[in-house]
């Protein structure tokens, strides 16, 4: 093989070409590295089985198998108010709320949040329970009846009435804490009340003959309307923005492989037991972790082709609008509010 002398220049090439191939083998693993590591989103996390899944399938790896990373932040003692005062200050990016709350937020102008997916449909989780004696809606009039003064279950006790030909005037309400309106059903001094998912299951144990006589399922001519008063996945706008394909595949990880082994038989109880101990740590008592294997069932989880349908349908738009028009009408809202763009299904394409 015949070799040819190399000059000056041709040395002078040989050599910067080695120093860019060092610097550069230095530099592509690291490129690399950040091009595969997955972005972090943080998630505002309520002690109820629904926020508990997201937890699990962290705890299991399916966001980062999806694509992302999740950072749960509990919020296990302020509820969901807690979770939108949080969200109006930046931070978690995402969180999973019960309509009503996330409409009643986004008519508020601090409140900069998108619905990206609809997770579940608690209704028969939060049905009408009367005590014993009381065997149906008209049975209410001019009884005390209870809820929170507004909210997730303010709204089903007002549809439901409505859907019996009655209204707020015909019962004596009496607006309290979910808690409080509760332990007053239990001691006698409530007629009806509608529960929490967790109280549905106590109620009955500590108040013999307490029943239920309506719930969301009885709109709609009597098949129900998923889009009544779901839960909803609700996103920042920043989060959006910066993090579409982190948003994305959370989305994904939860509405399709953590839903998917909750409703799976063979999964099904071994989720359901990783999602107690979640709320054990975040301090629910023995009651409450028996109660939510029994709420669980009674929340229908939608799965990812489902969850998708929903959000893009006309039906869920209105859902929004109508509760906008309610709380307004109502005087909750002192503006009407306008709803418009509280739909963001991009992020389900």
């Amino acid at each position: 093989m015949s070799s040819r002398p190399q000059t000056r220049c041709t040395t002078r090439w040989t050599r910067a070409v080695a120093v860019a191939a060092v610097a550069l083998s230095a530099l592509v693993p690291s490129l690399a590295s950040a091009a595969g590591a997955p972005e972090t989103l943080s998630f505002g996390v309520l002690r109820a089985p629904t926020g508990a899944l997201a937890v699990v399938a962290s705890d299991k790896g399916w966001f980062e198998q999806a694509g992302v990373k999740v950072k749960p932040i509990s919020f296990a003692e302020g509820g969901g108010p807690a979770i939108i005062q949080a969200m109006a200050g930046g931070e978690p990016d995402v969180a999973l709320l019960n309509l009503a709350t996330a409409v009643l937020a986004l008519s508020q102008s601090s409140f900069d949040v998108q619905i990206i997916a609809v997770p579940d449909d608690p209704v028969m989780a939060l049905p009408l329970m009367a005590r014993a004696g009381i065997n149906s809606v008209a049975d209410l009039k001019g009884k005390a009846v209870s809820t929170p003064s507004n909210g997730g279950q303010y709204y089903l006790l007002a549809r439901i009435l409505k859907a019996h030909g009655m209204d707020l005037k015909d019962i004596d309400f009496k607006p309290m804490p979910i808690g409080q309106a509760q332990a007053a059903f239990i001691a006698g001094r409530l007629d009806a009340v509608v529960p929490s998912a967790n109280g549905m299951v106590l109620i009955p144990k500590a108040l013999p003959g307490a029943h239920v006589i309506a719930t969301g399922r009885d709109l709609g001519g009597g098949k129900g309307d998923p889009v009544i008063n779901p839960d909803v996945l609700v996103a920042t706008r920043t989060a959006i923005q910066k993090h579409p394909e982190a948003l994305k595949a959370f989305i994904k990880a939860y509405q399709g492989t953590a839903v998917s082994t909750l409703q799976n038989p063979a999964t099904r109880k071994q989720t359901i037991d990783e999602i107690q101990q979640y709320m054990k740590s975040a301090g629910a008592g023995a009651q409450e972790l028996d109660a939510a294997i029994k709420s669980t069932d009674a929340i229908q989880f939608f799965s990812y082709d489902e969850s998708k349908k929903l959000l893009e349908s006309a039906a869920f738009r209105k859902a929004v609008q109508d509760q906008g028009e309610f709380w307004y009408a109502a005087g909750v809202l002192k503006t009407r509010p306008d709803l418009s763009k509280a739909v963001n299904a991009s992020l389900m394409q």
